[in-house]
């Protein structure tokens, strides 16, 4: 499910969150804050399952406590991320509990509400590596990586060779930097540079191949169409008078959300472990 607009759109946010988190923790919070909303409201909320919209809201709230627990105590653990989970499990089934369509798609929707709480929170990751010593370094590598996959993405070639062209790019373009920058050379060996820009990458490749799976495989449901009032007969092009007005499938545009968010949740938690190890 290739989008130009969306792959552009994850580069930016990347680059966003670059210019955030070499400017302080508050600004790049605020950032993630903005992941975590496009991730859980865009995405989880149109997801095709029962009592979605309260998963979403339970994720939001697992991601924007452990996110603010984090940005409050100034610590560079993930005590918060992994303290949170536990009353979001106990509150998603007590969601489910409360169901009063029968509970159908009972262990789908459980599924999806425990899973949208996890990687709401692996966002906390980003703020808790830059909270570390000389954690800024790590973190713009890794969204060099993130953000060169996104822009590799909008490339008019298959798939596969689109993001391999976009780890290379997070490769070399972190590799560019050590050698042309003093103050980054300093920090962070270019080896290690190069190992956190290409696994960040390698992640968010993966989440841009398992949204493209998702969408493969997604199947619109039947939906019923609004035809004009004093309409003759509906019309199948659904332009003109009388022309059917079908509804959007839901959980079609669930993907575009997920596309932006993805990368960004899945490469958290490799950019925060090699971050640790490589630099701080």
């Amino acid at each position: 499910m290739p989008s130009v607009h969306a792959s552009l759109a994850v580069a930016a946010l990347a680059g966003v969150l670059a210019l955030a988190s070499a400017s302080g923790s508050s600004l790049l919070a605020g950032g993630l804050a903005l992941v975590i909303l496009i991730f859980t409201l865009g995405g989880v909320a149109a997801a095709r399952a029962g009592a979605a919209r309260w998963s979403a809201g339970i994720a939001l709230a697992a991601g924007l406590g452990a996110l603010g627990w984090t940005w409050t105590e100034g610590g560079s653990d993930l005590t918060p991320m992994a303290a949170v989970l536990g009353p979001t499990l106990v509150a998603s089934i007590v969601v489910q509990l409360l169901r009063r369509d029968g509970r159908a798609g009972l262990t789908t929707s459980l599924a999806l509400s425990v899973t949208a709480c996890v990687l709401a929170v692996l966002p906390v990751a980003w703020l808790a590596l830059r909270e570390s010593g000389d954690g800024e370094y790590p973190v713009g590598l890794a969204l060099l990586g993130v953000g060169a996959v996104g822009l590799a993405e909008s490339l008019p070639v298959s798939r596969a060779v689109r993001r391999l062209i976009g780890v290379l790019l997070a490769a070399l373009g972190a590799g560019a930097l050590v050698l042309t920058t003093d103050w980054v050379g300093d920090a962070v060996p270019a080896v290690s540079a190069v190992v956190v820009a290409t696994f960040a990458g390698l992640l968010a490749a993966v989440a841009f191949a398992a949204v493209d799976r998702l969408a493969d495989e997604f199947t619109p449901q039947p939906q019923p169409v609004a035809v004009q009032v004093g309409a003759a007969a509906p019309a199948e092009t659904g332009t003109g008078d009388g022309a059917e007005v079908a509804a959007v499938p839901r959980g079609a545009g669930a993907f575009l959300p997920l596309r932006v968010s993805l990368p960004f949740i899945a490469a958290a938690p490799v950019a925060y472990v090699l971050g640790r190890i490589f630099v701080g």
